[in-house]
């Protein structure tokens, strides 16, 4: 099982990419990814605390030098939630492994709002490395469908955001492996949003939605073989 969308302490996650690494060996996730909040020129964004941001070049080499462990793979995101610089992305994000685009951005006087999937396809032509919408609802989903897969996007499934009401569960997968059969070429990705301890791995319906409908060989970053 994997959670590719796990905030640390960069941003407003309450633990270390080490302490998060821990976690997930002792919840038996094969996969995981931390992907900290940060705007378009890699300015980590939701302090916990009044600190200055560290550098991207911090996160980057902080996350790269975990210790290696053969039964886990780590990969490295980030989620831009803001994009009011008007300022190309630094080229360090080509170091990534993928970037995912904020679909619910805080609304404020000083984060003009903007279009998720515009600025996803933006990133996708200028970055060399998967770009992904960050749980989008299932409305989002089948109004955007061809538009993420004519221009390579990739979608990331949330429990939260995907089903908004429980009791829809079922109905509500459903409609998404229909829409996901009708754009074979489009690249899934599932996550937690964790941002605290205890949520991170929170994803089991969401693997089980993905090996029912065989929708491994679509995991961006992984091999079929998982």
């Amino acid at each position: 099982m994997i959670d590719f969308h796990i905030h640390s302490s960069f941003s407003d996650g309450d633990q270390s990419p080490q302490k998060i690494m821990e976690v997930a060996l002792r919840r038996k996730l094969s996969a995981i990814a931390i992907t900290d909040h940060c705007d378009i020129t890699g300015r980590f964004m939701y302090l916990r605390d009044v600190s200055k941001p560290r550098p991207l070049s911090e996160y980057i080499a902080e996350v790269r030098n975990l210790p290696p462990v053969d039964s886990l793979q780590v990969f490295l995101g980030i989620e831009i939630s803001d994009f009011s610089a008007n300022t190309p992305p630094p080229r360090r994000f080509s170091e990534l492994d993928f970037i995912l685009v904020e679909t619910f951005p805080a609304q404020t006087p000083m984060q003009p709002v903007y279009n998720p999937i515009e600025k996803a396809i933006q990133l996708k032509r200028e970055m060399p490395i998967p770009v992904g919408l960050a749980h989008p609802t299932i409305q989002h989903i089948e109004q955007y469908i061809e538009e993420i897969e004519k221009n390579n996007l990739f979608i990331e499934l949330n429990m939260d955001k995907l089903i908004a009401n429980p009791r829809e569960q079922q109905s509500i997968l459903q409609k998404t492996a229909e829409i996901l059969h009708s754009a074979p070429k489009v690249k899934l990705s599932i996550g937690s949003d964790a941002h605290i301890i205890f949520i991170i791995g929170a994803v089991k319906p969401l693997w089980d939605f993905i090996i029912r409908h065989e929708f491994l060989d679509r995991l961006i970053l992984l091999s079929v073989d998982m």
